[in-house]
């Protein structure tokens, strides 16, 4: 049997490259949940800062960063658990 070889992530330079890319996606993301949130928060009235929208963005590029290429299927269980939650709250 054989062994598979270690996957080279790349160099600093592709992983600043996927990062650039990857905000493309991401930031919108985190938009989205950002706004999402903020609507079911207005009705008790509460209200997320900016600070976390931009904290949630942070987050997406690290991951993006750290994980080249197990970051598209983060960004897939996210999208797919928007549509869940939207599901369930009626959305």
């Amino acid at each position: 049997m054989r062994r598979k070889a270690p996957r080279d992530e790349g160099s600093i330079e592709s992983r600043l490259i996927a990062l650039a890319a990857s905000l493309f996606f991401s930031i919108p993301t985190a938009v989205i949940i950002w706004l999402l949130i903020n609507k079911e928060l207005a009705y008790w009235g509460g209200f997320l800062g900016s600070g976390y929208l931009l904290s949630s963005i942070a987050i997406f590029a690290v991951l993006a960063f750290l994980f080249p290429l197990f970051f598209p299927a983060i960004l897939g269980h996210v999208w797919r658990s928007i549509v869940r939650v939207a599901g369930w709250l009626g959305w």
